[in-house]
């Protein structure tokens, strides 16, 4: 569940930060959920490099080159990251983070069917399954702190 903790704690340090007026003044909450949110891509897009062996498991065997998918699904979450915290492009970037969060939630399934390890999260079956239960939650976040919701609503 490392993921939550990224996510709700990087929010809860930001909102720390903005309230005490140290950084991020004037940064409204669904700002501070865009830069929360891209913390959480660049955090688990990093991990991507550093834990290959092991994310590559994840990938369903009918995707060929295992590999290159997790380098470039890295790649990808940094640069929907970068995408994120640009005003200008973070409405069209939340679109995609919450298209990316649907497309990767196969290898999600594998990894709760498969029971695979990834070093350094709390990895069991049953948080595995969990894990499952929150990616709507992330694709909820992605769509809020991109104002696509608030968009959608005024028309």
């Amino acid at each position: 569940m490392i993921t939550i903790f990224v996510l709700f704690g990087s929010f809860a340090l930001l909102m720390i930060l903005s309230r005490t007026g140290i950084l991020f003044r004037d940064e409204t909450n669904r700002g501070l959920a865009a830069f929360a949110m891209a913390i959480f891509l660049v955090f688990f897009g990093i991990s991507h490099f550093f834990l290959m062996d092991e994310m590559v498991l994840m990938i369903p065997k009918i995707f060929p080159y295992p590999g290159f998918i997790v380098y470039a699904t890295g790649v990808i979450e940094i640069m929907l990251a970068i995408g994120l915290i640009i005003p200008k492009t973070r409405r069209l970037s939340g679109i995609f983070i919450a298209l990316y969060f649907i497309a990767v939630f196969p290898a999600n399934i594998v990894k709760a069917m498969s029971d695979i390890d990834i070093q350094g999260t709390f990895n069991s079956p049953i948080m595995s399954w969990v894990r499952l239960l929150f990616q709507p939650l992330f694709i909820l976040w992605a769509l809020y702190s991109s104002n696509v919701g608030k968009r959608l609503v005024q028309g």
